[in-house]
C-alpha cells in the first residue's frame, strides 16, 4: 500500500511539472483586456530570413501534446506492469480501488490534456479573467482579417513611437528575466493590479522554475488611442526564445495591451492586457 501511494504521489507531482511548463513564457496563455488591433501577418523576423530554427507555436504545443500522451501512457503501462509483477494486487481492500480509481483519473487528464489554442485564449479571457471587459473586440486574426477595420492609430501630444517600441522590446527581456527568477516585484512594477494577481499565482503556481531565454525580439505598435483621462497602445512582439530546460526553441507572437493614466504627472504605463500563446 505504501509502495501505490508513494507512486501515485509522484505522478501527481509530474503531472504538475507538465502543466507548469507550459507557462515558461511571461504571460502564456493570456491574461486581461482585448482590443483589436491592425491586420499583421504571424511571422517572427527569422521567418522573412529563411531561417530554419523558428518554431512555431502550434508545433510546440503539438510536441507538448505528443510528449504528454507518450508520459501518460507510459506511466500508465509501467505501473500496471510493475503492479502485476510485485502482487500489489493481492488481498486488494476498499482503499485500494479508491487510489486506482483516482490514478485512472489522472493519467485520463493527462492523455486528454491539449495544448491551449486561440480559441481556448479567449475563452479564457471572457470567462472572468481580471480586466476582461467582454464589450471589447477580440484580436485580430492570424490571417490578416480584423473584426474592426478602424482600429484607431492615435496618440497623446509629443509619445515618440520609434522610442517606445525600442524601449518595449528591453522591457520584454527585463519581464522575461523577472519570470524566470520569479521576482514578482518586478512584474508588480510592469502591470496593472487586477493583472498582477493572475500573473502571480499562474507564476507561484510553477513547480519548476522557466529558464527561458530572448534570443531575438522586435516590437511594433499595432493600436493607439487616448482621451481627457487615459492613454492606451498596443505592442507587438516577434521573435525567438529558447528553453534551456527542454532545449528546444519556440516562437514569440505575443500582444500587450497598456494603458497609461493622463490625469497624474508622470504616471507609468501598465499592462492591462496579454495575448500570447
Amino acid at each position: 500500500m505504501k509502495t501505490l501511494i508513494t507512486i501515485i504521489t509522484s505522478i501527481m507531482l509530474l503531472a504538475g511539472m507538465v502543466h507548469t511548463a507550459e507557462a515558461k513564457k511571461f504571460g502564456s496563455g493570456g491574461f486581461g483586456k482585448s482590443f483589436s488591433t491592425t491586420p499583421y501577418k504571424k511571422s517572427s523576423p527569422q521567418d522573412a530570413s529563411g531561417s530554419k530554427q523558428t518554431t512555431s507555436p502550434a508545433a510546440s504545443n503539438g510536441r507538448r501534446g505528443l510528449m504528454g500522451g507518450m508520459l501518460g501512457g507510459l506511466l500508465a503501462g509501467g505501473l500496471f506492469a510493475y503492479l502485476l509483477g510485485s502482487g500489489a494486487f493481492e488481498g486488494i481492500q476498499f482503499m485500494d480501488i479508491l487510489l486506482l480509481a483516482a490514478l485512472a483519473f489522472i493519467i485520463f487528464k493527462l492523455l486528454r490534456r491539449k495544448a491551449p489554442g486561440q480559441a481556448q485564449q479567449r475563452q479564457a479571457w471572457a470567462g472572468g479573467d481580471p480586466g476582461h471587459d467582454s464589450s471589447q473586440q477580440d484580436f485580430t486574426s492570424a490571417s490578416g482579417g480584423s473584426a474592426d477595420q478602424s482600429v484607431p492609430m492615435n496618440f497623446p501630444p509629443g509619445f515618440d513611437g520609434e522610442a517606445f517600441a525600442q524601449g518595449a522590446e528591453q522591457h520584454f527581456r527585463e519581464v522575461q528575466e523577472a519570470w524566470n527568477k520569479g521576482d514578482l516585484s518586478v512584474i508588480a512594477e510592469y502591470v496593472a493590479p487586477e493583472l498582477y494577481a493572475a500573473l502571480a499565482r499562474q507564476r507561484q503556481s510553477m513547480m519548476v522554475p522557466p529558464q527561458t531565454e530572448v534570443l531575438d525580439l522586435s516590437a511594433e505598435i499595432v493600436r493607439g488611442d487616448y482621451d481627457d483621462q487615459h492613454a492606451q497602445i498596443s505592442i507587438l512582439f516577434r521573435g525567438r526564445v529558447k528553453d534551456e530546460l527542454e532545449k528546444s526553441e519556440d516562437g514569440i507572437f505575443d500582444i500587450w495591451h497598456l494603458e497609461r493614466d493622463l490625469s497624474k504627472e508622470d504616471a507609468p504605463w501598465l499592462i492591462v492586457g496579454i495575448e500570447a500563446e
